[in-house]
């Protein structure tokens, strides 16, 4: 929320995250901070019954990336794949990690990777 406020023009950065979910073919994706990875904006094409995803997420990642620290490697790109969904979170600005969520099996990580860079 913090993050929230804090970004001027939330509804046209909102509007296009929503754009870039439908154009991926993605359930949701959503635009963290890349250094705290708090969570800037987000858009979904299905509704999701838990409200404190984000906070999660953010939690595993920080720890991964700590975890990285530690072995002297640098975070740059996450993929997960499994029979119900493909995650995607890579680095899209300076500032910023785009996260994307599809539960589509025709949605190809590669391409979804692509769209980001």
């Amino acid at each position: 929320a913090v993050v929230c406020a804090l970004v001027a023009n939330a509804k046209a950065l909102e509007t296009a995250l929503e754009s870039f979910c439908t154009a991926c073919g993605a359930d949701e994706v959503a635009l963290f901070e890349r250094a705290t990875f708090l969570v800037i904006s987000h858009a979904s094409t299905r509704p999701h019954g838990d409200v404190h995803r984000f906070e999660k997420i953010s939690n595993i990642i920080k720890q991964f990336k700590l975890s990285c620290n530690k072995a002297r490697a640098q975070f740059k790109s996450l993929q997960l794949q499994n029979a119900s969904l493909t995650a995607l979170i890579d680095n899209f600005t300076t500032y910023t990690c785009v996260m994307v969520i599809a539960s589509d099996r025709c949605v190809q990580p590669a391409i979804v990777a692509h769209n980001t860079n």
